[in-house]
């Protein structure tokens, strides 16, 4: 009998703590006074974890599949799947490459890096000019345009051992980041380089915050 009290007593404490804990999350609207507020804001986000599907075009072919993504300011793990089985993957840490995927070394550097700036294109030291319609945030040789109604990104372009990647971006979505934060971000991102076209549609994606 004592046993049996002892489980009720456990059961509702757990079902306490399990109700207070789930506290629901207050989602708050991004606002920026400006451009240079925008950009301090958004580099309070620094890392993220994605689920993509991928479609990689070159002359000759066209291949499809999934993908599981993790992104830090200077770190990049892609694992890539094929009809639900692990295919590969790709690790990228401040240039250095490494990848069991059958794609040419050259063009793997260009790809990882095209892909982690391409994510977190707010991370800079920029230099910023506009027109009547988009801001241009320039930082070295990277350049990234960005609609002014809305501050969402365009287009990037940036260099790579001396080879143009140009990343388009399409099908701004709402999502809410990990303090609870509502943003409007592309969920199609193209990146092209060398002759060759990584199509990405990102299904899930968390973008945290430092």
């Amino acid at each position: 009998m004592n046993l049996l009290k002892l489980l009720a007593v456990s059961l509702i404490i757990f079902l306490f703590w399990g109700c207070a804990e789930k506290k629901p999350i207050t989602v708050k609207e991004f606002y920026a006074e400006n451009i240079a507020d925008f950009i301090k804001k958004m580099q309070i986000y620094d890392s993220l974890e994605g689920v993509l599907n991928l479609q990689y075009e070159t002359k000759n072919s066209v291949l499809n599949g999934d993908a599981s993504l993790r992104i830090s300011k200077n770190e990049l793990l892609l694992r890539v799947y094929y009809m639900g089985f692990p295919a590969g993957e790709i690790y990228e840490e401040n240039g250095e490459v490494s990848s069991n995927l059958l794609i040419e070394k050259d063009r793997l550097k260009q790809l990882a890096i095209g892909i982690r700036k391409g994510f977190i294109w707010w991370n800079g030291n920029f230099t910023v000019s506009e027109d009547s319609e988009n801001f241009f945030l320039k930082d070295g040789e990277r350049i990234i345009i960005l609609k002014k109604d809305g501050f969402m990104p365009l287009k990037q372009t940036l260099t790579v051992d001396n080879q143009t990647i140009l990343i388009i971006y399409n099908e701004y979505k709402k999502i809410q980041t990990e303090d609870g934060t509502a943003l409007n971000m592309p969920s199609s991102i193209s990146v092209y380089y060398k002759n060759r076209t990584l199509k990405i549609k990102i299904e899930k994606i968390k973008i945290k915050n430092a």
